[in-house]
């Protein structure tokens, strides 16, 4: 049975044939870290740990075509502009790192990363425009939709700043993603589901879940350490996802029910986010074992 709507299944429908998405670094930077909001970042992140494409020093082009030159199973690519805010930063400057991309030989369209508020009305012009010539999606980061929980984890946005990023982006017929984490500082699993309801009542086109985790540097470690933080384990995690994924409309893709790290790049902890494939079928199981079905609760 299938229990959720994976986006890799959309992605290969949609274009007849599997596509592998890319990460890339674009070389942008984020207002919650310039000083332009803050600059002390948010306290979980390390964008090294969260992608490890953030190490590259090449442009995001060579990045591509070294990819698309030495894959042989895939014949179809999403470049995924991923490590801080691919929206931060001059029109221009935007244009640049975009379209080349666009002209790779197997290229189906853009993936993009950022925050809800690295938007201005040129950028929703031209991100509109693209759109109108190729498959466009926008991954906000939101995390919560709980203003207190954000502002504990030094966003420097709102939920309010989603909302309306969001409701822009879909006027506009771009698909968006809502990235969110479980398990953050403060937060009840109670909070985390209404998260669920909140996403599941915008135009929000996909999910992005994956689990909180420490890593080496960040302001969470100096918590962890020191004894004030928990971190879930991943039985605590498959139960909240049991509770979440009912709550998100069966139409929104899942593009991820966990994340994964090393300790090579930075992980601390919880230790079982470093073993990827017994971790998701671990998930899977609980999820077969409950028989827990997306959007199987909305409105009850």
């Amino acid at each position: 049975m299938i229990r959720y709507n994976s986006y890799r299944t959309y992605l290969k429908e949609k274009f007849g044939i599997p596509v592998l998405k890319v990460p890339l670094n674009g070389g942008f930077s984020c207002p919650n870290r310039d000083g332009t909001k803050s600059s002390e970042g948010c306290r979980f992140c390390d964008n090294v740990s969260f992608s490890p494409a953030a190490l590259s020093t090449v442009s995001p082009l060579a990045q591509l075509i070294d990819t698309v030159r030495r894959s042989s199973k895939f014949e179809a690519f999403l470049p995924y502009l991923q490590p801080f805010s691919n929206t931060y930063g001059p029109l221009q400057r935007l244009k640049d790192v975009y379209e080349p991309l666009l002209s790779v030989p197997g290229v189906i369209g853009l993936a993009i990363g950022t925050r809800p508020d690295c938007f201005d009305d040129s950028i929703y012009g031209y991100l509109e425009e693209l759109a109108s010539r190729t498959y466009l999606c926008i991954e906000l980061g939101l995390q919560s939709s709980n203003d207190s929980t954000l502002q504990r984890l030094n966003r420097g946005h709102t939920f309010n700043d989603f909302c309306k990023a969001v409701e822009r982006l879909s006027n506009a017929g771009i698909e968006t993603v809502a990235h969110v984490m479980m398990g953050l500082p403060g937060e009840s699993e109670r909070e985390m589901l209404q998260t669920a309801r909140d996403i599941a009542s915008l135009p929000v086109s996909g999910v992005k879940i994956h689990q909180l985790m420490v890593i080496r540097g960040t302001a969470l470690e100096e918590s962890f350490n020191a004894g004030t933080l928990k971190v879930l384990t991943l039985e605590e995690y498959s139960g909240i996802i049991c509770g979440f994924l009912p709550l998100i409309r069966p139409d929104q893709y899942i593009h991820r029910l966990m994340a994964d790290s090393k300790e090579s790049l930075g992980l601390v902890a919880p230790m079982w986010s470093a073993k990827k494939a017994e971790s998701i079928a671990f998930l899977n199981a609980v999820l077969e074992r409950e028989n827990i079905v997306q959007g199987s609760e909305i409105g009850l």
